[in-house]
């Protein structure tokens, strides 16, 4: 029973993952990844997982980077195909999360996710942290539009909104974060009361945050589909922009709901993905 207040067991998240998979897949393949692992479910003991061990099969491949900081070479797994996701989802692995530059350009990501991060509200008022949220994606999509963009939404899979964009790769890590603290740095001072880049939550009060450091190299983010670990088994869902003006409840979204939406509109993230593998072998597989 990985979700004991809904119901829903280890084998209805791994259907959950088979169904999606044709959605998820494309934004998986050729990035690295971290594995957010609950194999008791969600009310058990949880951690991260970034380095494959040797004894996990060798057809799941694998992408070798050495950090500075942890000062040693990690293997992050790699998921090309339904093998590999279902093979990862049954060690108890709820939630990927991916690194925004594939395996043939590591340090030049493709993509630009700007993670929109509301305020603690409390349980009396569960939605006005997620209108704060709302109001900010809102404020930062008008400001991109002013620079001839056309950021795409979706739920963070828990109370929170990502905007992304795609990008050429001719910025490495380090220049797009530069330009993403100048966005926000230009939306904070339109509405101080409403927007922060301080990463403390006691110092934030009732603002939204707006997080830089999801652009920095080898950070981490939560792509489209993928299962949180919320009670309801919330996934994270792209959105169009009028989806989210009427949208209550960030949390309709679930591994229950989710496939009969994505039937109906397939993936609105799909301009952020790239099919296939990449013609570059990964080092250390």
């Amino acid at each position: 029973m990985y979700f004991p207040q809904v119901g829903i067991t280890k084998g209805e998240l791994l259907a959950y993952y088979h169904d999606v998979a044709p959605f998820l897949l494309p934004h998986l393949r050729d990035r690295p990844l971290t594995l957010e692992r609950y194999p008791e479910g969600v009310e058990g003991e949880s951690f991260y997982q970034k380095d494959v061990p040797s004894y996990y099969p060798e057809w799941l491949r694998t992408f070798s980077k050495k950090y500075e900081r942890a000062g040693k070479l990690v293997h992050h797994p790699l998921v090309d195909d339904l093998a590999d996701l279902l093979y990862l989802v049954n060690l108890g692995t709820l939630t990927f999360h991916t690194i925004l530059a594939r395996i043939d350009d590591p340090t030049h990501p493709d993509v630009l996710v700007i993670d929109v991060d509301p305020p603690a509200a409390g349980d009396e008022e569960p939605s006005s942290a997620f209108d704060r949220a709302r109001e900010a994606a809102h404020l930062l999509r008008d400001q991109l539009r002013e620079e001839g963009l056309e950021p795409l939404v979706k739920t963070s899979g828990k109370r929170g909104l990502h905007l992304g964009l795609p990008l050429d790769g001719s910025l490495d890590f380090a220049q797009v974060r530069d330009v993403l603290a100048t966005l926000f740095e230009k939306a904070i001072a339109r509405r101080p009361e409403l927007l922060t880049q301080e990463a403390r939550k006691e110092k934030r009060g009732d603002r939204v945050y707006l997080d830089a450091l999801r652009m920095a190299h080898g950070a981490s983010v939560v792509p489209p589909y993928v299962v949180r670990p919320t009670p309801v088994a919330s996934v994270s869902m792209p959105l169009t922009w009028e989806e989210l003006d009427a949208l209550e409840d960030p949390l309709v979204f679930t591994v229950r709901t989710a496939m009969e939406r994505l039937r109906e509109v397939g993936d609105l993230w799909a301009p952020l993905s790239l099919p296939g593998r990449s013609s570059v072998p990964p080092t250390g597989s």
